[in-house]
Parts: structure tokens; sequence; C-alpha cells
């Protein structure tokens, strides 16, 4: 765990939980605990996923902010407070992309808006002239906002769902050296199918966290935010990196695939043990802005996720990495899930390969003054985002579609590579289209999935499909 950053306690965690409930619901797109309420009311509570997304801005390589408090307040005027303590989330890993928070119980009522309050807002990005990572604790323009929801919240089943959408692109703005960030949200009711689709109706893919618990068929998975998550498993579960459920053990670091439940659960669709147990593990997720060497001897990564420790108040990190020669470079079960049939090109990931500008998880048995040795490299999912300027239909069904991205002159992705354009391959199944993305040429989209150096070609292989930077995602209403 990285020294000088402060630990939150479980309360805290339990408050947030609690919290941010009545706000909003995430989902997240595949390839393939509860919290006492503080309030007046006497109606029995239901359960409600509460999960977050964000749409960045194309500078913004990491993004963190502190939700201090949070109070929904009623039809009636009544309000209720449901934070009880701080939780600090990072925002830029979840572009295009939802990922569950927790799911308290709430009191049965109809909600008209909710007030947030915020502080300890964090912004890394690349500096256009420079071309060197900036790393600021930011200026908040304001510390509260007050959400009216478009039509009134209705909190009464337990197939409904909160997502909260961090506008990062319309909250953070970067003048020379002067970064000020005036926090704005988008909060949407996202109810559960019954055979979800996409990350906006109950379908919840890449939760990464550390096994904190086992029962009969369930155990509970701790995220990066300290927030516990009970996960259910049943026959059809698929297990990659162990043998199955019996092979789980509390300690090990976990990616898991999952659907929401009605009892507030979330159902394993698939679990991946990334890092067996050992009491020093940590994983730490992030853009590589940085290497040394051809093969790649060490490189500098922006943490946005750190999967182990306890949380702490200031979670985007600076990190240099070292490799070694036993240091192993791995893509995730995930990616090969999307695999069948393709892609049209060989995908490698090596100390060759790897370059500035790829998302990976860094498996390491400690960080000390942000120094890290590699045990190994995962390639990780990240999201690129431009205009579509081409596209080639595949030549059969099912087969691989093609597009062309255009960068935007100011993305970082751009500015750290020197390259103006992604290849985009879109694989014939397990890929998940959120809603409003387009699907034409001209049309402004995200891609979210594995970015690689295909001959001097950014070549990204598509797991999700999203609307334009800066769109709010919501479920298709």
């Amino acid at each position: 765990m990285h020294t000088g950053k402060t630990a939150f306690s479980t309360g805290m965690v339990a408050a947030i939980a609690a919290a941010l409930v009545t706000v909003l619901f995430i989902v997240a797109g595949c390839s393939g605990s509860k919290s006492t309420l503080v309030s007046t009311m006497s109606v029995s509570p239901v359960m409600v996923p509460v999960s977050i997304t964000d749409a960045p801005g194309d500078q913004v390589v990491a993004a963190s902010l502190t939700l201090d408090s949070v109070v929904l307040t009623d039809t009636k005027g009544t309000t209720t407070s449901i934070l009880a303590a701080p939780l600090t989330f990072e925002a830029a890993h979840l572009d295009a992309v939802q990922e569950p928070l927790f799911t308290p119980a709430i009191p049965v009522d109809t909600y008209s808006s909710v007030a947030l309050t915020y502080s300890n807002a964090q912004v890394a990005y690349i500096d256009p002239t420079t071309k060197q990572l900036v790393l600021v604790t930011a200026t908040l323009a304001n510390t509260s906002q007050v959400f009216t929801f478009p039509t009134p919240l209705n909190a009464n089943n337990a197939v409904t769902s909160l997502l909260i959408d961090y506008l990062v692109a319309d909250s953070v703005a970067i003048s020379g050296s002067t970064v000020t960030v005036t926090p704005q949200f988008h909060v949407a009711p996202a109810p559960i199918a019954a055979q979800p689709t996409n990350g906006t109706d109950g379908l919840q893919c890449g939760i990464r966290g550390k096994v904190s618990a086992l029962g009969s068929n369930q155990f509970t998975l701790t995220n990066a935010e300290g927030v516990s998550l009970v996960i259910d498993v049943s026959t059809s579960t698929q297990y990659q990196g162990i043998s199955g459920f019996s092979a789980l053990a509390v300690g090990a670091l976990v990616e898991v695939d999952a659907q929401s439940e009605s009892n507030g659960n979330l159902l394993a669709l698939r679990v991946e043990e990334q890092v067996p147990p050992n009491a020093t593990a940590e994983l730490l997720v992030g853009p590589v802005i940085a290497t040394t060497g051809s093969p790649v001897t060490a490189f500098t990564e922006i943490v946005r996720q750190e999967i182990g420790p306890p949380p702490v108040a200031t979670p985007v990190a600076k990190d240099n990495i070292t490799v070694t020669g036993s240091t192993q470079f791995l893509l995730p079960g995930r990616f090969e899930n999307l695999q069948a049939g393709g892609p049209p090109f060989t995908p490698v990931f090596n100390a060759f390969t790897l370059f500035a500008g790829q998302v990976v998880a860094v498996d390491t048995n400690g960080v000390t003054g942000n120094e890290a040795t590699a045990v190994s490299v995962t390639l990780a999912p990240q999201t690129v985002s431009g205009t579509i300027t081409g596209g080639v239909a595949p030549a059969c069904i099912p087969c691989w579609a093609e597009f062309t991205l255009a960068l935007p002159s100011d993305s970082w992705l751009a500015t750290i590579t020197g390259q103006s354009t992604v290849t985009v391959y879109v694989p014939p199944t397990g890929m998940q289209t959120l809603p409003g993305a387009p699907a034409s040429v001209s049309s402004v989209a995200r891609f979210n999935g594995f970015l690689f150096d295909n001959n001097g070609t950014l070549t990204l292989v598509a797991a999700v499909e999203g609307p334009a930077p800066g769109t709010p995602i919501g479920p298709a209403m």
C-alpha cells in the first residue's frame, strides 16, 4: 500500500453504501452490503443496487472525488441523510463502463431530489505542450449540488437500480497549469432486466476486488473503494485461473462478470483469479505513460485503482514499475472470451510490445515510495473515443466488423502515442452496446476494449460500444 495515504474506516464504507443507495445504479458491459439508513420513515426498506459510471474529458487520464454527504428529499419535502462517512472513487476507469458500488436497503418512498456534497478532487492529465503527466489536487469551484430527478424516483421494488454518471467532461477545466473542478452529475433510475444485455439493465462486468469471505455457493468481494459485494455462484459460473468455486480462497484478487439479482446480490457469470492469495499482493490498474528499454525494463503507471489494500483518501498515484526477467505478461480471461473466430490480426502482449498508452493491471508484492516490482503485467480494458471515419462491414454473418476511429487532437492517448487514429475490431458476439451508441460513419463514439500495437497501428478489440464522450449514459427510455 502506498505510504502517506489515509485509510478509510469500515464504518465509512458502510455509510456511503447507504448513502448513495438512492442516488443511482451502475452496470458494466462484459465480454461474454447492506447499510443502516438514517431515516425517520417507518416503511419497510427495499434493496436498490447503486452503480457509477463516467462521461470523461479527452485530456483527463484520471479523476477522483470524495463524496462527503448524500441527502435525499421526498415529494413532501422531508430529507433523509444516507451517508454517514465519506467515500472516494476514481472516475476515469469508468469511461463507458458501469461498476457496482453497493446495494443497501432504503426506505420505500418517492424522492424528488438528491443533494451531494464533496471534496478532495484529484486530476491527472497529459500536458499537450510538454507531453508530460501532471497530477494535481484541483481547485473545487463548488462543494455541493442538488440534482432534481426529471420524474420522481419511486423506491418501491427490487427490480430498480440507480445509475450515477460523473460528467468529468463537463466538470474539469484545464487552463495552463490551473485545474478547476465544478462537479456535475447525472442520476437516473435503471430498471433491472430479467435477462440483462448491457451495463444499464443489470449486466456488470470486469468487477475487481479481493475475496474477503466465503460462504455456501457465494463469496464476498471487497472492491477498491472498500465496499463489500456479495457474489452468488451457480453451476453455470465460468472459472478462469482456478478449477472451480472450491478452489477459491480468501485473499485472492479476482475479476468478476455478474448480473444483478432481486435479493440485492450479484450472480457471477465469470470468476477469474488474477492473483492467488498473498498477504502483500496488490493489483495496480491504470495507463502506462512512459516506458524504458526494448524489451521494457521499467515503466511509469498512473494508478487509478489499487486492489488489495484498504481504500485511501487519494487513490490516484504515479508509480514506477520495474520489470524483471521473471515478470509474466498476460492476456486476461475476458479477452480470451472475445476471440472466437478471430480477431483479424494476431494479438501480442509482451515486454517488446508494451507501450505508453496501454492500460494494464500490475501484480506486485507491495509499493514503497511509489516504487514497485511487477510479478505480472496483465492487459486491462480501456476506452477510446473519437469520430468514426470509416467502416468495413463483415464479409459474413457472423464475422468481425472493422471501424476507423479518429482521435480528438487533445486526446491524452493521441498526445502520448503521436497517433491520430485507432482501428477498432468488433467481435461477432460478446460486445455490449449501450443505449445511444451510434452505428454509422461520421458518428462520435466510445469503444471499451483491449488496445494493441499492431505493426505500428493502434488496434482495439472492442467489448463495449457507448455514445459520444460527455454524453450521460442511461437506460433506454
